[in-house]
């Protein structure tokens, strides 16, 4: 059963690309950025073999106070596979991936900023190759 740990830091201003980060709008017009390190690919994404068996991939926020992780959308053909557990923390939820058939998927981590009172996603891939 792989694991992959991955951790997400989240900021209130526009990146530009090269700083590592990537630039989303909230639901209030403003702009954030965001960046995943950890994972397989070492940026958040996910990549496995599907005859690995169910996957855990467990995402971590590191960021300040004010962001807490509200939900996690899936996306794409293997988005049944998938599913999650939100910590109770607000800093922390657990996807499981039961890796039962190739295909590509995302998970989108939605992140509340309380003190500007809006959400706004955060979104890497999840890809299980064939044998």
């Amino acid at each position: 059963m792989p694991t992959f740990n991955v951790n997400l830091d989240v900021r209130n201003w526009a990146s530009n690309g090269s700083d590592g980060y990537t630039s989303t709008s909230a639901t209030n017009g403003a702009v954030y950025s965001y960046q995943y390190t950890g994972g397989s690919d070492g940026h958040g994404g996910v990549e496995e073999t599907a005859s690995a068996g169910q996957a855990t991939i467990t995402v971590s926020l590191a960021s300040d106070e004010r962001y807490r992780i509200t939900d996690i959308v899936f996306s794409g053909d293997i988005q049944g596979q998938l599913s999650r557990l939100l910590g109770s923390d607000g800093i922390s939820a657990v996807i499981t991936d039961t890796d039962s058939s190739t295909g590509d998927g995302y998970y989108s981590v939605v992140i509340t900023d309380n003190t500007a009172n809006c959400t706004f996603a955060c979104d890497p891939p999840i890809k299980n190759k064939p044998n």
